[in-house]
């Protein structure tokens, strides 16, 4: 369809009852039943263009980053500080925080995946992540008053962190790469799902009330939500 700044590809289908709108890649796809006027389908997309152009620029930005490879030289974030990745060869398998490095430490003699430097790094990042997440989790499980059943962290890769209705909590491990008070943000809004399991006003209220600096929050997390795909 023309007339607009970004390529919109329309599918009529009588199958469909209601309109749905994707993205893939640089691209909106739109699918309408049949009965749908192109008029009506210009003034949805103008309506949903600034969700659009949102999307398309988080896109262009992931297509900017490159891939991690792990290697001495690289920058890798951890708890919003970046540090230069340092891999050293040893007799031991380790991941240390030295100065303004991380160094990871590799017996080379070990020759299997589990021994690479992005599997090391990654179980670290895990490991720092259940500890953190779990020590905030109980400090805002008393704050708050309510308790989650279990706590997990997980390989999300489009969300940081859900809240069963049995109120069991996951969370991503690599919001641990996010500044520490992004994690607190993090932890408040699955907490208080244990008070309201939904997104109404309500819930809102619950998590302005524990943590008031909640819409700076979710806005950072927006803006770097590449972090979940590294």
């Amino acid at each position: 369809m023309d007339g607009f700044d970004f390529q919109v590809e329309v599918k009529r289908t009588n199958r469909k009852k209601s309109v749905s709108i994707s993205l893939h890649r640089d691209t909106v796809r739109i699918s309408v039943p049949r009965f749908i006027s192109d008029t009506a389908i210009r003034g949805l997309i103008i309506k949903r263009t600034p969700w659009i152009k949102k999307k398309l620029r988080e896109y262009s930005l992931r297509k900017t980053i490159k891939p991690t490879k792990y290697i001495s030289g690289e920058i890798l974030p951890y708890l919003g500080r970046n540090y230069q990745l340092e891999v050293i060869n040893g007799t031991d398998n380790s991941v240390k925080l030295i100065g303004g490095c991380l160094v990871a430490t590799i017996d080379r003699n070990k020759s299997n995946t589990k021994n690479s430097p992005k599997v090391l790094l990654e179980n670290w990042y895990k490991i720092k992540a259940e500890k953190k997440l779990t020590e905030k989790t109980d400090y805002f499980s008393k704050l708050i008053g309510v308790y989650p059943k279990s706590l997990t962290v997980k390989n999300y890769k489009s969300r940081w962190g859900s809240c069963s209705i049995k109120g069991d909590l996951s969370y991503n491990w690599r919001i641990i790469l996010a500044p520490n008070h992004i994690l607190d943000y993090v932890v408040v809004h699955e907490l208080c799902h244990l008070l309201e399991h939904n997104h109404s006003k309500k819930y809102w209220q619950h998590v302005e009330d524990y943590f008031p600096e909640w819409k700076n929050s979710r806005n950072w997390l927006r803006q770097n939500n590449y972090l979940a795909s590294l």
